[in-house]
């Protein structure tokens, strides 16, 4: 028995030793909209017969499903297996340190001052008992008293100014401490964190010189589109630069790797849903029991990691682009990929890294909005044809025009439309009034109706030194009652739209010009019957 014990123990660690510990590079890195595809290479010497190749320090929440090993040389890959290394951690962060280390001092300085403002404290204390005693002492001459209260004073003195000096000093010390435990939260994304590691066996004749690539799926990084439309003036072309907002919070820096960019997402699952039957019943009241369900429950849609977070609206800041972007957009057949063909550098603190995709020149047309009723100024709007094959995806625009910046804008690019439309913002240039015309306002009652006809005057000025195309809308009320009879009086030259009840005037607009428009309309209703005309 001991000696079957003994054997098994040497073949255990004869096993083990033969376990080689792999260090692998990062090289390529392609990001989809949640998660990434991390590609790593290494080299190893591969022994004659079975071995055993570790690869080590990769990222924890790697999927095991995604990893492939593949290699050069001659030798077979036996198996591929993941396992947890909870006792080797990723690298502590150096500026994690640095901030820990300050926060220490820190609050050790903290304790010094405030054992310092308990040292003048007590020694105020004690001059207080001391000085009763002395005023209580017989014997002592006035002169004598003078000069202890005098000693006293002086004391007492030293010693509020030494307090409120601790004082100043502890204001400080917390005010640094609570920006530098601030600063410590925003990087507990780099925490030490445990890592994979990736278990190989490899069978070969001879003792061979071998290179591998390992690649694995993420589900902690992806990126969201973004864009800079830039018009320099009206009849000049939009500037597009598309841009995204990369995160990485896999625990492992991205540093100089090859990245690309895919719009596809993993996470979403290829498998196409599928329609159930749908039955309708008839709701029995009385036979509760046979009550069923109007329709089947539909699959469940797996969740995005990033869909919540990542479209959240983003404060403007027009941020440098960090790469060229002249880069190359790869067609797949289900997806489009843009390589960005500069090494890029992204760390893993969970933080979103501006990269520049692709520029683009767009022709474009520009039209002027307006609606009155609502708001006096007109919106310049520019309007674009043949966005379709630039391949963009849905995001967030800064909006720029004539060099300043005029808000945000939302390009909706997943709605199936020939023409793009972009809100360039507020033009001061063109500016529109609405005032009500009072020879029109008259109530006029037959029997128990109630006939109110209401005008409105619109003028239309130009201060610009340019023509301006120009659309305005209006709106006169629907009625869906039949009590209430609504005719429009005098559409004043403008397109009408019966069923929503819109008025539309286009006409392009000279510079330094004014036009004038107008409608009227009529509305019976039952004079005890409160209605809103206006």
């Amino acid at each position: 028995m001991r000696s079957f014990l003994l054997l098994s123990l040497l073949i255990a660690t004869s096993l083990y030793a033969t376990e080689k510990p792999v260090t692998s590079k990062l090289t390529e890195v392609k990001v989809f909209l949640s998660g990434a595809q991390l590609a790593r290479t290494a080299n190893a010497s591969v022994p004659a017969g079975t071995s055993t190749l570790v690869f080590t320090g990769l990222p924890q929440q790697l999927d095991p499903q995604s990893i492939q090993v593949t290699g050069k040389g001659g030798y077979t890959i036996l198996s591929v297996n993941h396992r947890m290394n909870y006792l080797t951690e990723s690298p502590k962060k150096k500026e994690i340190e640095e901030i820990t280390a300050r926060i220490m001092k820190l609050e050790k300085d903290h304790a010094y001052e405030k054992a310092m403002q308990d040292v003048w404290v007590n020694e105020e204390q004690l001059l207080g008992k001391n000085s009763s005693i002395g005023g209580q002492q017989n014997g002592l001459t006035a002169a004598q008293l003078t000069a202890v209260n005098d000693y006293v004073r002086e004391r007492l003195k030293v010693t509020k100014a030494n307090w409120l000096a601790q004082q100043e000093k502890l204001v400080a010390i917390n005010e640094d401490l609570q920006k530098q435990r601030q600063q410590l939260q925003q990087l507990q994304a780099q925490a030490p964190r445990p890592t994979s590691e990736v278990v190989v066996e490899i069978n070969s004749a001879v003792e061979v010189n071998a290179s591998f690539t390992l690649s694995c799926f993420v589900p902690n990084a992806g990126w969201i589109p973004a864009y800079d439309l830039r018009a320099k003036g009206v009849g000049q072309p939009i500037e597009l630069l598309m841009k995204a907002q990369v995160t990485n919070n896999t625990g492992e820096d991205w540093s100089k790797v090859a990245l690309s960019l895919s719009s596809g997402n993993p996470t979403l699952g290829g498998v196409m849903p599928q329609l159930y039957p749908w039955t309708l019943y008839i709701p029995r009241p009385v036979q509760l029991r046979e009550t069923s369900m109007s329709r089947a429950p539909a699959p469940a849609r797996q969740s995005n990691a990033y869909s919540d977070t990542e479209t959240m609206s983003m404060k403007y800041e027009d941020m440098a682009v960090q790469t060229t972007v002249a880069n190359t957009v790869a067609y797949r057949t289900t997806t489009t990929e843009f390589v960005i063909e500069t090494p890029f550098t992204i760390p893993s603190d969970g933080k979103a890294h501006t990269v520049g995709v692709k520029s683009h020149n767009i022709a474009a047309t520009y039209k002027h909005y307006a609606t009155p009723k609502l708001d006096r100024d007109a919106f310049l709007y520019a309007r674009t044809t043949g966005w379709e094959d630039l391949n963009l995806l849905p995001g967030e625009a800064n909006v720029f025009f004539e060099g300043t910046f005029v808000g945000q804008s939302y390009l909706q690019l997943d709605v199936p439309k020939d023409t793009l439309e972009i809100s360039l913002g507020r033009d001061k240039g063109v500016v529109v009034e609405r005032v009500k015309r009072k020879t029109t306002d008259q109530k006029a009652i037959v029997g128990s109706k109630r006939t109110v006809t209401i005008g409105w005057d619109l003028t239309v000025r130009n201060t610009k030194g340019t023509a301006v195309d120009l659309e305005v809308r209006d709106q006169y009320p629907l009625s869906p009652q039949s009590e209430i009879e609504v005719k429009l009086e005098d559409k004043g030259g403008a397109v009408v739209d019966d069923q929503k009840g819109t008025l539309t005037w286009k006409f392009t607009l000279e510079p330094k010009s004014t036009k004038k428009l107008g409608f009227s309309y009529t509305v019976k209703h039952p004079k005890d019957m409160p209605v809103v005309l206006e």
